[in-house]
């Protein structure tokens, strides 16, 4: 689940500036005053994130619409025959504190800076922070139980996640506390998150003999781009794990949760489009696609999940409270093991989180500095600009459900074999 909102947008009545800065001065590369110029003026302009810059718009409308459908997934898919790793249930959870920084950061966003949570670097990387994390903790959480080899415990409770959410409770508290002491201490709206860390020297690129273009003012910096494809690449490798749990439980529907999390990739693709094209407004169609992907991708989760639930003893009968026939039929601690003849491969943590920061990474550094090889790429507008948008939302989703599909017809035949959720 990724970033959800909009602000209504506001177009300039003055003429635009030039889109490209020129390149008389390599040392006006990443001036501030000389990239001012580069894009349209960063005022009432277009959110991916902030609940409280939506009101309005019909991205904002989704936004309510898509908490429901999420509720009915996190309820499902914490019913105990189901059993789903604890800590993929924790980090599944967590993803709502981060609904709630969008709204916290928003609101400063808008009443300090006057902008849009996606142009306040700091700001959107903070609170992209805790959906990386609640990534991480859905993901790792399915490894734990794939490379052991063994399904959760029924009847197992929440207590052996107490230090993970106690480390995940105090970055939220830290991301909360910074968005309001931040602005107080002189923070400024375009300055990056964790002061730009592992930012190429601006020296370095005004040297470079590449035809480098100068980057407006609300372009992402390396720490927020490695949050968002962080983020990205969580998402996939939790959705080859949950595959790969259909193998461990020995219940197909699981696969059909993979099936479910892919509007929620395409959403998280859709905002990271949207950053690509340095959040044009003449994109901002795209906030309203990641939104639509984004309910779309509550409702299919909560819809498979509910179909596992069903799969493994759930009853409509259980959501009555004075019914005490539907706890004589809930799953009990002394239920088996299904079988599973070993670990399932490829989903240790340590190789997986290795190839997660390689990937991270190449993917940040390629996207930030390789666009300013690609001249007016990333300020196309008008039907151009939107062709090039949708082929990068849906151009990626269908790769991954292609693979998806090639899986499927693999385990379909005798000798498919299991393959790596890795892969």
């Amino acid at each position: 689940v990724v970033s959800l909102s909009a602000m209504r947008l506001r177009l300039p009545t003055s003429p635009l500036p030039p889109l490209l800065a020129p390149r008389a001065s390599p040392a006006a590369l990443l001036d501030a005053s000389a990239v001012a110029s580069v894009h349209t003026p960063l005022g009432d302009v277009s959110s991916t994130l902030a609940f409280a810059d939506q009101a309005g718009n019909l991205a904002g409308a989704l936004f309510p619409l898509s908490l429901p459908p999420y509720l009915l997934f996190l309820y499902f898919l914490g019913y105990e025959g189901n059993r789903c790793p604890k800590t993929a249930q924790f980090g599944a959870q967590f993803l709502l504190l981060f609904v709630v920084s969008t709204v916290l950061t928003g609101i400063v966003t808008k009443g300090t800076y006057s902008s849009s949570l996606a142009d306040v670097d700091w700001l959107h990387g903070g609170a992209e922070a805790l959906l990386t994390t609640s990534n991480l903790f859905l993901g790792f959480g399915l490894a734990g139980a794939l490379s052991s080899g063994k399904m959760e415990p029924a009847g197992a409770g929440m207590e052996g996640t107490r230090p993970q959410r106690y480390a995940a409770l105090a970055l939220a508290v830290t991301v909360f506390g910074s968005a309001f002491a931040g602005p107080q201490l002189g923070v400024e709206a375009h300055s990056p998150f964790l002061f730009g860390a592992g930012a190429l020297p601006a020296d370095l690129l005004a040297a470079s003999p590449l035809p480098l273009h100068a980057e407006p003012a609300n372009a992402l910096s390396i720490p927020t781009w490695a949050i968002h494809f962080s983020s990205v690449f969580e998402y996939l490798f939790a959705m080859g794990m949950v595959w790969q749990m259909a193998a461990l439980s020995g219940n197909e529907r699981w696969k059909g949760l993979t099936w479910g999390m892919l509007p929620l990739h395409a959403s998280g693709v859709a905002a990271c489009t949207y950053h690509f094209f340095y959040n044009s407004p003449d994109l901002s169609f795209l906030v309203l696609l990641q939104a639509a992907l984004t309910l779309a991708g509550n409702t299919t989760c909560a819809v498979a999940a509910a179909r596992l639930a069903s799969s493994n003893g759930w009853m409509p009968s259980m959501l009555n409270p004075f019914d005490q026939s539907s706890a004589a039929a809930s799953p009990s601690a002394a239920a088996s093991d299904p079988p599973a003849a070993a670990a399932i491969s490829g989903a240790a943590a340590a190789p997986n989180a290795a190839k997660l920061v390689v990937l991270t990474a190449l993917a940040s550094y390629g996207v930030k500095y390789g666009e300013l090889l690609l001249g007016p790429v990333p300020y196309l507008s008008g039907v151009e600009g939107a062709v090039a948008g949708v082929l990068l939302c849906f151009g990626f989703p269908a790769l991954t459900a292609a693979r998806f599909r090639k899986l499927s017809a693999q385990e379909a035949t005798p000798s498919g074999g299991v393959p790596s959720p890795s892969a």
